[in-house]
């Protein structure tokens, strides 16, 4: 797959807010800071598409 333009389309939170194009979607699973948004940005070639944070979240247990 050749990613041309790549943007960010919507954050969304429920199903009635999912996009309705027919275009391939890869899903990314992972508890936070093990570096998704860091992954999206490099395999893009670009450096803010996914928001990182600067600061890490503190652990809390389970």
């Amino acid at each position: 797959m050749l990613i041309k333009n790549p943007k960010f389309e919507i954050s969304a939170v429920s199903k009635k807010q999912y996009p309705t194009c027919n275009l391939p979607e890869i899903v990314l699973v992972g508890k936070s800071n093990v570096g998704k948004s860091s992954f999206i940005n490099t395999m893009l070639g670009r450096k803010s598409l996914a928001r990182t944070s600067s600061t890490p979240r503190e652990n809390t247990p389970n």
